[in-house]
């Protein structure tokens, strides 16, 4: 694809995706347009975030959050919509703007991925250009990135195009078409894996449809191989995603935490839902009024390539996105038990989430229709096109009521990081529902909000002295306190009698770090120019604690953020999976351009 992209005869389509991208983007120029609506203040504050952490030389915590104790997005939630937005900050953008740049990107490139997997498929610059547009175009994509604020959602509209290109490739055994799947698929991975899993499973059934050809080994090594290569790639993601979630209870894993079965009935839709936008304000549903004309014609069509494309895997493609989005759609109605689903299946919150995916095959189907229409009037041209888009950009101006504004965009209190406190309700700005807190620490929220910025002593005879805390390092010297004098009771008029209580000296030290619990905090106890790193552990309030041994006393402590074991090793993995990939794809290339010369 990226080659293609390069090549001259694609030019005059890609400019007029780009220009249409704009179009879409107009309302983002704008200073008023509510970027902080919905999911969009969390995306605001977890870019401030990650920046800052990555400044602190890690970036797993942001060490601003949940009143300066850190909270991790970054160990929990995929990582692209973090660290893309800030490739513009660092050319000089402010947050605000970069994530603005970075969504028309996303829009832009989206279009081109799937003109790119319909040209593949139909052959046809035309229908292409047609498909990419009506999938920019597509109205949930309008919810996603101006009523949601779905940042990662917006982004994983890009991957599914090139990653039914690579799997659609691989089928027909097409040279190097692999690439293009783990691509996608990776990048999807690290984008949104609730979308990532829901893929998955369409893939999956699409493969089902073309069980014959699995039987060529060829095309099984393939795939398993490119398996095989995206985990390798993305184990520096799921990898500690999976240590994290064995080292304690947190939130997001709880049963009935994420897939809230209330929330998800309560969002089901009725059929006028994906026909008309009713709702000022609202999300929007709907398949959008062109769309559904061009799908009217879907018998017509269906004969049309019956005749002239029967046995192909153009046909068959059309016919599996018409069914599959007909099922989509289903299953986002009321009508259907989502509730009763598999839990891991209702992690997926929201049943329109599924919008994104018959967004996908309704542009190909849609961009088909159009296309075999026109030619029944002999007139499928640019001009049409032209027209059709312009179509496309007038319906779009009916969705305008449905944006935010607002006056008092204040990026700075994002910066510093908005305090917990006890006026705060479920959803908290750059926390959003406290769902990758430590089920302690959630259930014991009033700690989190009152609690003192300091070291705390669980248990043991002594004081800290000389606390320094730096987001997310810290260092203190831990003291001896003087054994208590205890008057003697059957003696207390002679002041000369009196013992010492020395009985704290005999146990262990427990102390309480200003730290919300996350595995990969190092602490380090250093006396008399020796180091020892102290084993971490969750405390009763989900704090990180430390055990210091019983006797041992005036010590400089020190900590800090550095990961475990496993992240550090998973990202070499990951590093090692992306160079091979790399060198092994310019090495194809490379031989590809000699065997043509």
């Amino acid at each position: 694809m990226i080659k293609d992209f390069l090549k001259k005869e694609n030019i005059i389509e890609i400019l007029v995706l780009l220009f249409v991208s704009i179009f879409i983007c107009m309302p983002l120029f704008s200073n008023k347009i509510d970027i902080f609506y919905d999911d969009g203040i969390q995306h605001v504050a977890r870019i401030i975030g990650t920046d800052a952490s990555i400044k602190e030389g890690q970036t797993e915590i942001i060490s601003n959050l949940c009143n300066e104790f850190g909270y991790s997005w970054n160990l929990f939630y995929s990582p692209i919509t973090a660290f893309g937005p800030l490739i513009f900050k660092m050319i000089g953008f402010s947050y605000i703007n970069s994530i603005k740049l970075f969504m028309l990107l996303v829009i832009f490139l989206s279009g081109i991925s799937m003109y790119f997997f319909t040209k593949e498929i139909t052959k046809s610059k035309k229908i292409a250009l047609l498909a990419g547009v009506i999938y920019i175009f597509a109205p949930y994509r309008f919810t996603d990135m101006y009523v949601r604020n779905a940042l990662a959602e917006l982004t994983s509209f890009i991957f599914i195009p090139m990653i039914f290109q690579g799997l659609y490739g691989i089928l027909k055994q097409k040279k190097n078409r692999e690439i293009l799947f783990i691509i996608g698929t990776s990048l999807l991975l690290l984008t949104h894996t609730i979308i990532t899993m829901y893929l998955g499973i369409i893939c999956f059934i699409y493969l089902l449809t073309q069980i014959r050809k699995l039987k060529i080994k060829s095309i099984r090594l393939k795939l398993i191989y490119s398996i095989v290569l995206i985990l390798i790639i993305t184990i520096f993601f799921w990898l500690p995603l999976l240590q994290v979630k064995n080292s304690a209870q947190y939130e997001v894993f709880k049963p009935g935490r994420m897939e809230r079965q209330d929330v998800l009935i309560a969002f089901k839709l009725d059929i006028k839902d994906l026909i008309i936008t009713t709702k000022k304000g609202g999300m929007i549903y709907e398949i959008g009024l062109i769309s559904i004309l061009a799908l009217l014609f879907t018998p017509l069509v269906i004969k049309k390539l019956n005749v002239k494309h029967k046995h192909t895997d153009y046909y068959k493609f059309y016919k599996f996105s018409l069914i599959t989005t007909f099922v989509l759609l289903f299953l986002t109605l009321k009508i259907f038990p989502f509730e009763k689903m598999p839990s891991i299946l209702k992690m997926i919150q929201f049943t329109f989430r599924l919008l994104e995916f018959t967004s996908f095959f309704i542009a190909f189907i849609v961009a088909v229709n159009l296309s075999k229409i026109l030619n029944e009037f002999k007139s499928f041209k640019y001009k049409e096109i032209f027209i059709i888009i312009f179509l496309f950009m007038i319906s779009y101006l009916f969705y305008m009521p449905f944006l935010h504004y607002r006056e008092d965009i204040d990026v700075e209190r994002l910066i510093e990081g908005v305090r917990v406190t006890e006026n705060t309700g479920r959803v908290h700005a750059g926390c959003a529902s406290f769902e990758y807190l430590p089920s302690k620490a959630f259930e014991n929220r009033k700690y989190i909000e009152t609690r003192n910025n300091e070291v705390i002593v669980i248990k043991g005879n002594v004081m800290v002295e000389n606390f320094n805390k730096d987001k997310s390092k810290l260092s203190f010297d831990l003291k001896e306190l003087p054994r208590q004098i205890i008057n003697d009771e059957e003696n207390i008029e002679n002041e000369g009698n009196t013992t010492y209580d020395i009985s704290n000296n005999e146990e262990d030290i427990e102390l309480e770090l200003p730290y919300i619990y996350y595995p990969g905090y190092k602490v380090v106890a250093e006396k008399n120019g020796l180091k020892k790193t102290l084993k971490t552990y969750e405390t009763d309030n989900g704090f990180v604690g430390i055990i210091i041994p019983a006797n041992e006393n005036n010590l400089k402590i020190s900590a800090k953020y550095t990961g475990t074991n496993i992240m550090k090793v998973s990202k070499v993995i990951s590093v090692i999976g992306i160079s091979a990939f790399i060198i092994n794809t310019i090495n194809i290339n490379y031989r590809r351009k000699n065997d043509f010369e």
